[in-house]
């Protein structure tokens, strides 16, 4: 199994940091900017242009004839499935949402005066199917896929770790290459499982808006094969 962690395209969060270097005003589930949605289809048409992969292929580390995703899987949050979206429309898969590929914290709203982070509904299953209509939902709350607290660091390992376990348990020991659109900081903590780090690395690992990493999965001897690689990117689409 080769898995390449994308990172979702600018979201207008992101966009509100960039220029002000604060959170106040974010979104608990913002879309994306522009200059996302730019990014975005800048990354679809790499993925397309490297879809055809045989039995054949030669191994390629460098991807940099062929990736050949055969499968899409994004988190819940609207910048994520509007990012995936974007490359499932363009080579023609389905989009599958996992509620466990969220970023840390889930979605939240800090409480402007008291600096408290409070747990948002979400979005409802209605509401993600409107982002795209290739999405595959699983069994969600109907008032909002989140629905409950902020989530604390010690749970964000935990849940990566069975993140990993359930895409090894579906893909593992096959050839299927599998794209996961999810989240800057979550990275660090899918990083942690794929370690097997009982904590997020102490150094931080930086991806950038729609950054891929790839992670090829093998059995005996598994891989890191790159990160963050933006060469989709014109250095103007960068963020």
């Amino acid at each position: 199994m080769q898995l390449y962690f994308i990172r979702h395209a600018q979201s207008e969060n992101n966009q509100k940091w960039s220029d002000s270097g604060s959170n106040l005003g974010r979104f608990a589930d913002p879309g994306i900017t522009d200059l996302g949605k730019r990014q975005a289809q800048a990354l679809a048409e790499f993925i397309a242009n490297r879809q055809l992969v045989t039995a054949a292929s030669p191994y390629d580390e460098t991807n940099a004839g062929r990736i050949g995703l055969t499968h899409i899987y994004t988190s819940l949050m609207a910048r994520a499935v509007l990012t995936a979206n974007t490359v499932a429309e363009k080579i023609d898969l389905k989009l599958v949402g996992l509620e466990d590929a969220h970023e840390g914290g889930g979605v939240y709203l800090e409480d402007e005066e008291t600096g408290e982070l409070n747990g948002q509904p979400g979005k409802t299953p209605e509401e993600l199917k409107s982002l795209s209509d290739r999405l595959v939902l699983p069994e969600l709350n109907p008032n909002g896929w989140w629905n409950r607290p902020l989530e604390v660091r010690e749970e964000r390992v935990a849940r990566a770790r069975r993140l990993l376990a359930s895409l090894l348990e579906q893909h593992g020991g096959t050839g299927d290459r599998i794209a996961l659109f999810s989240h800057a900081a979550f990275f660090n903590y899918f990083l942690a499982a794929v370690f097997e780090l009982d904590q997020r690395p102490p150094v931080w690992v930086y991806l950038n808006n729609t950054g891929i990493s790839r992670f090829d999965f093998n059995g005996e001897e598994n891989a890191l094969v790159y990160s963050n690689r933006t060469e989709h990117l014109t250095p103007n689409l960068l963020s």
